[in-house]
C-alpha cells in the first residue's frame, strides 16, 4: 500500500564478523537468533526503523572494536553503549558526527541536548566528558574544568569517565601553563588508579612536566612506573616501551649498566636485546665523551658495552643464517666502538671479523664505509678492492673518488667498469655524465646524455630531461628549454621552462607558461598562481603582482600557497586579506 513502509531484505554473509554482525543486529530489533549455527548467508525482513536502529547499533560496536579506539578515555565502553535505549543512542551518534568532524561549536550543543533530554541515562557521564572536550578545543579550559569534567567527577564518581576526566582536569591545566594544579591533577589519577590507563598518561605528562621544573630525580620515578609497573595494554604498550628506553638512556649515562639492561628486557625479547642495548647505548656515550669532564666515563659505558655484547655473543653455527647472525652481532660491537671514536679497536673489531667469518664482501663493505667516515679513504678503498664482487668494489671505489671530489679519479674508475661490465653499459655512462655535472664539467656531460639519448630509445624521456636540466645547470637556458619542451611531463617541464625564461628576465613568457600549468594542472594550480605574483614582482609589475596574490588567497584559501601569499602581501605590500570564504578550484 502506499504510504507504509515496506519491510526491507537484510542479507549478510556471516562467518564470523557476519554472524556477530546479524546477532547484534537482531536483537537490536527484539529479536532472538537461533540457538544453533547461523547459515553461510542469512536473510531477514525488518521493519526500516529497526534497520536504521541495527545499523546505529552495528556502528557503534564497530567504533568501540576498532583498534586504537576500544578502552581509550574518549570513548564509551562496549557495555555502556549496549545499555543505551534506540533514542538515546540516535542523539549520541548525532552528537558523535559532529565531534569526528570537529565541528566542536555543534557538537557542544548535541551532548548539551542529549545530557538535556537523558540526564539519567548510562551515556549521561560520557556526554558531559565529550561535551567538556568540546569546550577544551573552542580553547575555554576553565569552563571545561569547572563545569565539565568536575561535573563528571562530582555526578558520576563511579562511571569509567570520571577517571578519565580527572586525567583531562590534569590535561586542561598543563595545556594553560599552571604546572602546580597539572602536576597535582596527574598524581592523584596515578596515586589513586594506578592500574587504568589514564594513570599511564597522567605519567607520561607527568614526565613532561619535570622537563619544565628540571627535576631528573621524579622523572627518573615516573620512567621506573611506566616500566615496571603499568600494566602494558594494547593502549599502554607504547609509552611503557618508550619509558623503558628513555630510562635504559639514562642509566647508561650515569653508570648504572645492569639495571639499564634490565628496563630494556622488560620490551624486547633476549633474541633482540642485544641490537637494543647497541642502539640505546650510543647516545649516552657520545654524550659523555662530549663533556670533559665525563669523557673517562664515556670510554669506561663503550667498553662495557663492548664487553657485554662479546658475552652474550651467538653461536656461529654452520649455517648461512647462523653466520649471519653472529656477524650481525660483531657488527654491534664495531658500532658501539665506532661511537666512542675508538679507531684502533673498530679496525681491531673488524678484522677479528674477517678472520672469523672470511673476507665476504658485506664485512669488508661495512669496513670500508667506517674508513670513510673517519676519512681514510685510500684504506677504504683498498677493502673495496678486496670484494669478491669486482664490478661493485670498483663502483664503490669510483663513489669514493666522487665523495672526495677527485672526478678525474671517478671518471677512469667508472671506465674500468665500462670496459669490464659492457652489458650494463649504460649505468656506467650515466654514472660518468653523473660525476661531470658534480664537477661541473657540463659540457662532458652533455655529451654522454647526448649519445644515451640517442641509443638508448626506451629511456630515452629520462636522457631528454637529464639534457635539459643539465643544460639549464650550465645556464644555457634556450637550449634547456628546447628540450624541455619535448618532454611529456607536464607541468614539471612547463615549471622549468617558465623558470629558465625567468632566469633570462624573459618574465612575459614565464608568466603564460605559469597559466598555462593554471588552466591544465589543478594540483599545482595555486602554486603556478603564486610564481605568477613572483614574476610580475621580477618584472616591476607592482598592481599585477598584488592582484595575483590576492588571486591566490581567493582562490585557493585552503592551499598552503594562499598562507606564502597572505604573509607575502602583508609583509611586503602591508595589505591584509582574508583566506576564508573561497572555494578551491
Amino acid at each position: 500500500m502506499a504510504g507504509v513502509p515496506q519491510a526491507t531484505k537484510v542479507e549478510l554473509a556471516t562467518p564470523r564478523v557476519g554472524r556477530w554482525l546479524m546477532r547484534t543486529m537482531l536483537r537490536a530489533c527484539g529479536r532472538r537468533p537461533a540457538q544453533a549455527n547461523l547459515p553461510q548467508r542469512w536473510t531477514v525482513q525488518l521493519h526500516p526503523r529497526n534497520v536504521m536502529t541495527a545499523c546505529l547499533v552495528v556502528a557503534g560496536l564497530l567504533a568501540s572494536a576498532t583498534p586504537g579506539l576500544s578502552s581509550t578515555l574518549d570513548e564509551l565502553p562496549l557495555d555502556r553503549w549496549k545499555e543505551l535505549r534506540e533514542v538515546e543512542r540516535y542523539q549520541l551518534n548525532v552528537a558523535e558526527k559532529y565531534y569526528r568532524e570537529k565541528n566542536w561549536k555543534v557538537g557542544l550543543a548535541e551532548y548539551e541536548k542529549f545530557l538535556t533530554l537523558y540526564e539519567r541515562s548510562v551515556g549521561a557521564p560520557y556526554a558531559q566528558l565529550k561535551w567538556s572536550l568540546c569546550q577544551i578545543q573552542l580553547r575555554k579550559q576553565n569552563t571545561a574544568i569547572k563545569e565539565g569534567f568536575q561535573s563528571v567527577i562530582d555526578y558520576w564518581p563511579d562511571s569509567p569517565q570520571a577517571i578519565a576526566a580527572a586525567y583531562y582536569i590534569g590535561q586542561a591545566y598543563k595545556e594553560m601553563g599552571e604546572t602546580r594544579k597539572a602536576k597535582q591533577a596527574f598524581e592523584s589519577v596515578l596515586g589513586e588508579h594506578p592500574q587504568h590507563f589514564a594513570a599511564t598518561l597522567a605519567a607520561v605528562d607527568l614526565v613532561d612536566l619535570t622537563m619544565i621544573d628540571g627535576d631528573i630525580k621524579a622523572r627518573v620515578a615516573f620512567w621506573k612506573q611506566l616500566t615496571f609497573d603499568m600494566p602494558r595494554t594494547k593502549e599502554s604498550k607504547r609509552y611503557c616501551e618508550t619509558a623503558s628506553r628513555s630510562l635504559a638512556a639514562h642509566q647508561f649515562e650515569f653508570g648504572v649498566f645492569d639495571d639499564a639492561v634490565g628496563a630494556l628486557a622488560t620490551t624486547y625479547a633476549e633474541t633482540s636485546l642485544a641490537v637494543q642495548v647497541a642502539g640505546v647505548v650510543r647516545d649516552p656515550i657520545k654524550r659523555l665523551l662530549g663533556d670533559e669532564k665525563r669523557q673517562v666515563q664515556g670510554e669506561q659505558l663503550a667498553d662495557r658495552a663492548a664487553a657485554w655484547l662479546r658475552s652474550h655473543l651467538p653461536p656461529a653455527g654452520t649455517t648461512d643464517a647462523e653466520q649471519q647472525a653472529a656477524r650481525q652481532h660483531w657488527y654491534l660491537i664495531a658500532d658501539v666502538q665506532a661511537a666512542a671514536g675508538n679507531a684502533e679497536k673498530v679496525a681491531e673489531t673488524y678484522e677479528e671479523i674477517l678472520q672469523k667469518y672470511g673476507t665476504a664482501d658485506e664485512p669488508l663493505g661495512r669496513y670500508a664505509n667506517w674508513l670513510k667516515s673517519t676519512s681514510k679513504y685510500d684504506e677504504a678503498r683498498q677493502q673495496y678492492a678486496r670484494f669478491k664482487d669486482r664490478i661493485e668494489g670498483q663502483n664503490q671505489i669510483a663513489y669514493s673518488f666522487r665523495q672526495q671530489g677527485n672526478y678525474e679519479a671517478a671518471v677512469a674508475a667508472y671506465q674500468t667498469n665500462l670496459a669490464r661490465d659492457v652489458e650494463h653499459a649504460v649505468r656506467w655512462h650515466e654514472q660518468i655524465a653523473a660525476t661531470y655535472r658534480s664537477a661541473r664539467n657540463y659540457p662532458a656531460a652533455i655529451a654522454v646524455y647526448e649519445q644515451l639519448w640517442k641509443t638508448d630509445a626506451k629511456d630515452a624521456e629520462k636522457w631528454l630531461w637529464a639534457l635539459a636540466t643539465t643544460y639549464r645547470d650550465a645556464g644555457k637556458y634556450k637550449e634547456a628549454i628546447g628540450h624541455y619542451r619535448q618532454c611529456n611531463n607536464f607541468p614539471n617541464n612547463y615549471s622549468e621552462m617558465a623558470a629558465c625564461h625567468r632566469a633570462m628576465k624573459d618574465y612575459k613568457e614565464a608568466i603564460i607558461l605559469y597559466g598555462q600549468i593554471v588552466g591544465g594542472a589543478p594540483n599545482s594550480a595555486a602554486w603556478a598562481m603564486l610564481q605568477i605574483g613572483h614574476t610580475q614582482e621580477q618584472a616591476g609589475n607592482k598592481e599585477l603582482a598584488i592582484k595575483a596574490f590576492q588571486q591566490v588567497c581567493k582562490s585557493y584559501p585552503r592551499a598552503s600557497y594562499a598562507s606564502q601569499a597572505h604573509a607575502h602581501l602583508q609583509n611586503k605590500y602591508k595589505i591584509t586579506v582574508t583566506l576564508g570564504g573561497g572555494t578551491d578550484k
